[in-house]
């Protein structure tokens, strides 16, 4: 494979051919008028000296090629000296060109030596270029911004692995303890046996409720549509939700206002997403709470508004809530069923539909979840 010039060289023979282009050009104009000049301001005549034994003036043609004799002996020496110079200046504007290219692209090499010592161990390293604001402190800054970007993201996805090990090993360790337990004991009657049975079941039913959430995570996180959108009904989407987590014996006073929206969109996710807000806030509640839904359209979009009754959130710590596995300091949950992946997900699939959540604490305790989705 032939391998091309460096960039430095390039620039190189580029000064240099622009320096070689400009002079030639230079120097014909400088010919063309020194010649017309020549043509026009010199005069000849002949006149005879006293004593030069010459009789008579020498004849017009003689006189007119001693001129043309002594322009082209002129024009001729220009020419020579001229194209020497021209010769010495573009050799010299190769040593300088190669000067000046280095000079240049110094600043395209730091960033590469800096960015070839960047790795996955450490991304808190930056190129941090410096000298005046121009295109390469620019590109310089740009790659910094990415780097910040691409550390957010790999310690995000680290403390999520940390923690989704953390959270699918609690139930499968409980569950083992039931089991063993209940394998130890020989005398062991079949209420027992059933028990932790029951509870092992319970902890599976948690483990398999959190692969379910982070599937649902994932495929609203990777941006990749199923189908082309499809009109959901997002009335029945939120009646159907509520009508799954309302029970006469919650203690719970429901506030259910709907009205008629429609949204583009993929129905699995939305319903999902409209589920985990009123989950939330009726199992994230206080007994004899309030849970208020609200569904209405506003400025080209549905608005989806859940909010319910509970203990005090701080505004910096209901943003942390839609982190995975995030959960308030204080207990807010009346049963433990929650993965802490719900806000997550419901974040997750607006996003995937253009959309945005917005958790706003309330001043009397509990939260307000605003789901905006797009209706175009």
């Amino acid at each position: 494979m032939r391998r091309s010039l460096s960039v430095r060289w390039r620039l190189t023979l580029f000064y240099t051919l622009v320096v070689a282009l400009s002079g030639a050009v230079l120097l014909a104009l400088v010919y063309g008028l020194v010649t017309q000049a020549q043509s026009r301001s010199m005069r000849t005549e002949s006149h005879v000296l006293p004593g030069s034994g010459v009789t008579a003036p020498l004849p017009p043609p003689v006189v007119s090629e001693v001129r043309e004799d002594a322009v082209g002996s002129t024009m001729d020496q220009l020419v020579r000296n001229s194209w020497l110079g021209l010769l010495l200046v573009t050799a010299a504007s190769v040593g300088i060109g190669w000067v000046v290219a280095g000079r240049v692209l110094a600043p395209v090499h730091t960033i590469t030596a800096r960015a070839q010592r960047i790795s996955a161990d450490s991304l808190d390293e930056r190129i941090a270029l410096g000298g005046p604001r121009d295109e390469l402190r620019e590109l310089a800054d740009t790659f910094d911004a990415l780097l910040a970007r691409v550390q957010q993201t790999v310690s995000s996805e680290r403390r999520l692995v940390a923690t989704m090990s953390h959270e699918l090993r609690t139930p499968l360790a409980n569950q083992q303890a039931a089991l063993d337990v209940a394998l130890a004991d020989p005398d062991a009657d079949a209420g027992e046996l059933r028990a932790a049975a029951a509870t092992a079941l319970d902890q599976s039913r948690r483990a398999a409720r959190t692969i379910d959430a982070l599937l649902v995570l994932a495929r609203a996180q990777s941006g990749e549509a199923v189908g082309p959108p499809t009109p959901v009904d997002l009335r029945g989407a939120v009646a159907d939700a509520v009508d799954q987590v309302r029970r006469p014996d919650d203690g719970l006073a429901w506030d259910v206002r709907l009205t008629d929206v429609t949204v583009p969109g993929e129905p699995a996710l939305l319903g999902r997403a409209v589920a985990n807000l009123v989950h939330n806030a009726a199992h994230h509640n206080v007994p004899d709470g309030r849970v208020s839904v609200r569904l209405a359209e506003e400025h080209d979009g549905a608005r989806v508004v859940v909010t319910n009754t509970g203990p005090a959130v701080a505004p910096d710590e209901a943003a942390d809530l839609v982190l995975p596995f995030r959960r308030a300091s204080a207990d807010r949950t009346t049963n433990g069923t929650g993965v802490g992946l719900g806000l997550t997900v419901v974040r997750a699939v607006a996003d995937h539909h253009g959309g945005r959540l917005v958790l706003t604490p309330r001043t009397d305790g509990g939260l307000v979840s605003e789901l905006w989705l797009p209706m175009r």
